[in-house]
């Protein structure tokens, strides 16, 4: 089981990468809304859950994060 403050800090990191990558979008756009990343958000609503006991934490929930954020990511 990973520890809560480890998931609250991904959960943080995944939301400013999936924020890091929306404005990127708009940029690209010439300044039009874009959508969030549906599998970015999706991840950080599940590191939520977690979190929160709401959701049983899935056995490749680390795997995934160490997909999004890198291996080097530290919290």
């Amino acid at each position: 089981m990973t520890d809560r403050e480890v998931l609250r800090a991904a959960a943080e990191a995944v939301r400013a990468l999936m924020r890091r990558r929306q404005a990127a979008q708009q940029l690209r756009s010439d300044g039009g809304w874009a959508p969030p990343d549906p599998e970015l958000l999706a991840l950080g609503i599940e590191c939520d859950e977690v979190i929160y006991n709401q959701r049983a934490e899935a056995t490749d929930l680390a795997d995934r994060l160490a997909a999004v954020l890198g291996d080097a990511w530290e919290p």
